[in-house]
C-alpha cells in the first residue's frame, strides 16, 4: 500500500505486465509510488540514459540488477512531477497507482 501524502488516500499499486503510459493518470498523484519504494531495478541502457541525464543516485551491480536509488525521493521528482517522464524506466512506465 501507498498513502498520498497530501490528501492522506490508501493508494494501491501494480506492477502491469506493459506500459501504461498516461500522463493524465499521473497529474493528481503527486508521485506517491517515487517516494515509496528504495530503488528501482534498471537494465544497462535505463542506467547509461539516466547517467547521461545527470542522475546521481544510481547504483551499478557486477552480479544483479543496476538501480536507481529513489529512497526518500527520486531525484528526478520535482514538486510532485517526474522531471524525465519521456525517458523514464520501463519499470516506472509500467506501475500504477489506483485508490482503493
Amino acid at each position: 500500500m501507498l498513502w498520498r501524502e497530501r490528501s492522506k488516500t490508501r493508494l494501491h499499486g501494480a506492477l502491469l505486465d506493459r506500459p501504461a503510459d498516461n500522463p493524465d493518470r499521473c497529474r493528481g498523484c503527486d508521485g506517491a509510488c517515487c517516494r515509496s519504494f528504495p530503488a528501482v531495478e534498471l537494465t544497462w541502457q535505463e542506467y547509461e540514459r539516466l547517467l547521461a541525464l545527470g542522475a546521481n543516485r544510481l547504483h551499478f551491480s557486477l552480479t544483479g540488477h543496476h538501480k536507481l536509488i529513489i529512497e526518500n525521493g527520486c531525484e528526478f521528482l520535482v514538486q510532485g512531477r517526474c522531471t524525465i517522464y519521456e525517458d523514464r524506466p520501463d519499470i516506472c512506465r509500467r506501475f500504477i497507482c489506483s485508490e482503493e
